[in-house]
């Protein structure tokens, strides 16, 4: 993978992971607590948080 692209995508995976934690607490805090929401948002924001990590890892030889 080109290291720009690589990089493009790292920053969008971090931004799309605070995003949706975000967005989970916001739901969850909510009166009455959107639960449905701030879960599948919460699930999305650690996905993505693990996608940028896995992303910005060195590779191990």
């Amino acid at each position: 993978m080109h290291p720009k692209v690589k990089i493009f995508i790292t920053i969008f995976c971090y931004i799309s992971a605070v995003a949706g934690l975000v967005t989970a607490v916001m739901d969850a805090s909510q009166k009455p607590a959107d639960t449905t929401s701030a879960v599948v948002a919460g699930v999305l924001g650690v996905a993505f948080l693990l996608g940028g990590l896995a992303l910005t890892r060195k590779p191990r030889y």
